[in-house]
């Protein structure tokens, strides 16, 4: 059985701003998963068939995102069953002709963004078959060209001094620290972590106790690792800052659920 934590694992740093990809689910009349997207304010946009069994869907399908910035999800294929009969993506013209945009982006994705970009018409009737194109195109973007899927969606969050309850963070990065203010050795742990919608914030975890050097950790501390996931019971906004083109939000006085 596929373990569905994987998809929220994939999903970290990832956004759905300007809609998602959308996994939709086999069913006995058909029986495959099939890969859509999903953009504000349009009807789905079919991209391909992916598997017959949920498990080497999911892989397709996150091995097509991997350089992909949008969330993927899964959805009943009732919401998408009324869009496979439409035929406003099917070309009337030239070496498809007869075929459906999905089939020749799967075969030929150069000639879709042909279509897109500079296909000129002396007639409107071709208008809503380019505007499909040129979502195509933008998905071809999307999927093909690598993008920090952190560093490009992160914002700010809160105002300087609020107080914000319930944040669940994946950690990045983990550094000790050692506090400079005191005169034994009291390791921090400096914490890099990303909430689901792939907002950056910084903190310390603060040692509990005194350590033996200053590489190590009290044996009262908390150890946080890389990969984890913390749930922030609440923080304080300290400060925003940003560096490198990346959105920082620092937190203060951090509660973490034991």
């Amino acid at each position: 059985m596929f373990d569905n934590g994987r998809i929220d694992s994939f999903n970290y740093g990832r956004t759905s701003v300007h809609g998602i990809y959308a996994i939709s689910m086999a069913t006995d009349f058909r029986p495959y998963y099939a890969l859509w997207r999903l953009f504000p304010d349009e009807q789905p946009l079919f991209i391909r068939t992916l598997a017959v069994t949920f498990q080497a869907a999911v892989e397709r399908a996150m091995a097509i995102l991997q350089n992909c910035n949008v969330r993927l999800e899964c959805r009943d294929n009732s919401e998408f069953e009324m869009y496979y009969g439409r035929t406003d993506d099917i070309i009337s013209f030239g070496k498809y002709r007869g075929k459906r945009l999905a089939e020749i982006y799967y075969v030929e994705p150069s000639y879709v963004l042909w279509l897109a970009n500079k296909f000129k018409p002396d007639t409107d009737r071709f208008d809503k078959l380019i505007y499909i194109a040129r979502l195509f195109a933008k998905v071809n973007f999307e999927i093909t060209v690598h993008k920090n899927r952190i560093s490009s969606v992160s914002h700010f969050v809160g105002e300087k001094g609020e107080n914000i309850k319930g944040l669940l963070l994946k950690v990045i990065n983990v550094k000790k620290q050692v506090d400079v203010y005191k005169a034994d050795f009291y390791v921090d742990q400096n914490i890099l972590a990303a909430d689901r919608d792939g907002n950056r914030f910084v903190f310390l975890v603060k040692a509990a106790g005194r350590s033996l050097s200053p590489n190590e950790l009290s044996c009262h501390s908390r150890v946080v690792v890389n990969g984890e996931l913390l749930h922030v019971l609440s923080a304080k906004v300290m400060s925003h800052y940003e560096s490198k083109g990346v959105r920082y939000t620092r937190l203060g006085y951090v509660k973490l659920e034991k």
